[in-house]
């Protein structure tokens, strides 16, 4: 089939403007795209369904067999490729994927990025260094873990994503807490975790058939954990432009040795990681993009279009540039001080002195506007994201701001 004629099948195109770039970056390279979101076509975002040759509405996008039968309210058509880039997902899209005969992630694949315990046993069975982990379906599970393995641990969902629902606890008493929050069950096993100490960060791919075409390495501070819990933190993403520099070699080898190990291919990936007392260690790895509109900093950082090369390496096409490595991008969150409402902003004249020449995108709530929970993530409510060539010198800056600026709700 002529390149012109391939036709990809993008599922939740609209549950995000983020995800708009994607379907765009996929139209870029000259495919048909059509869609299947959960919405009916008239709550669709009208430039969304600009860029669409189809769109139907499946309100079960979770089901294989829903998404099948939705597939005909876009009449008979043939599809090259099912895509999606959010988390939930990933699994039914390789479902659907399987039973069109399509290529892409296998279901294999899906399901061991899915599952946190299954992709930690499977990759430490490959001797990557990552933390001792169980899947528990009782309290006496988690209970058991804990007296094998001591104290920290970590609870989370074996399917989450994210710091949603994750809990460190220090002690059996926390322990018994956190599970009453997270209860296990057999129907809904939780995650149990060693805790492993030092810095966070992440590190992203987009992938063709060869393995790995181009990466990105970005740093956190404080660590999730801290950041979702405290809203005094500033919280901080910091994207390096120094990747190429020997400092990230082994963390560029692990990331590979892991994409490789689970046969990723044709996809964006998002990796964890953690670096501490016990060395480098692998966290997680989702086959998807990461979210907080990340990819925009990467645009940004590095003068290269980020959904069209990711548009080019799902289809197996030539790359048409390399990141530039140019800027580092830095992303910094101002928190309310309270939920509630917004009644201002302090020190934010002072900020624009020192940092409106670097900041290419920002929000400052007006007075009256609703506050938004921390578990919304590192970009709501007041935030700034700034680019400079500089590392250090960014990370400086976005320092200055989440001192500087302080947001009052009451």
């Amino acid at each position: 089939m002529p390149r012109s004629r391939m036709h990809v099948l993008f599922l939740a195109p609209d549950t995000h403007v983020y995800n708009h770039h994607f379907v765009q970056g996929l139209k870029s390279v000259g495919v048909r795209v059509s869609a299947l979101g959960l919405a009916p076509r008239e709550r669709t975002a009208p430039e969304l369904l600009r860029h669409l040759d189809g769109y139907a509405s499946c309100p079960r996008m979770l089901e294989p067999d829903a998404l099948l039968t939705a597939l005909s309210q876009l009449g008979q058509r043939t599809f090259d490729r099912v895509e999606t880039i959010d988390e939930p997902l990933v699994e039914p899209a390789a479902l659907l994927r399987e039973r069109l005969q399509l290529p892409g992630l296998s279901v294999a694949t899906a399901r061991l990025c899915r599952d946190k315990v299954a992709m930690k046993a499977f990759l430490r069975e490959r001797g990557v260094p990552c933390a001792q982990s169980t899947r528990a379906a009782t309290p006496t599970d988690v209970h058991a873990f804990a007296e094998q393995h001591g104290y920290p641990l970590i609870l989370k969902p074996v399917a989450g994503y994210g710091s949603l629902q994750t809990f460190r606890v220090d002690d059996r008493g926390q322990l018994d807490r956190a599970l009453q929050q997270l209860p296990p069950s057999a129907k809904a096993p939780i995650a149990v975790e060693e805790f492993v100490d030092g810095h966070e960060g992440f590190f992203d791919t987009i992938t063709d058939g060869g393995g790995v075409r181009c990466d990105f390495a970005a740093h956190y501070f404080p660590n999730c954990l801290e950041a979702a819990r405290d809203r005094t933190v500033a919280p901080q993403i910091a994207v390096t432009n120094r990747i190429d520099q020997d400092g990230y070699r082994e963390l560029r080898a692990l990331g590979r040795r892991v994409v490789d190990a689970l046969g990723i291919r044709n996809t964006a990936t998002h990796m964890e990681w953690f670096f501490g007392s016990k060395g480098l260690k692998f966290s997680e790895i989702g086959a998807r993009p990461a979210g907080e509109k990340i990819w925009d900093m990467y645009r940004f950082a590095n003068d290269f279009d980020v959904y069209r090369e990711w548009a080019l390496a799902l289809l197996d096409r030539p790359a048409e540039r390399a990141p530039s490595r140019r800027q580092a991008v830095g992303s910094v969150q101002i928190r309310p001080d309270r939920d509630g409402r917004f009644v201002g902003h302090d020190g934010v004249d002072e900020a624009w002195r020192r940092c409106r020449p670097f900041v290419y995108e920002y929000e400052l709530p007006a007075v009256g506007d609703a506050t938004k929970p921390l578990e919304k993530g590192w970009l709501v409510n007041t935030w700034f994201r700034l680019r400079h060539a500089d590392y250090d010198e960014l990370r400086e800056l976005m320092t200055f701001l989440g001192r500087t600026v302080k947001s009052r709700a009451r």
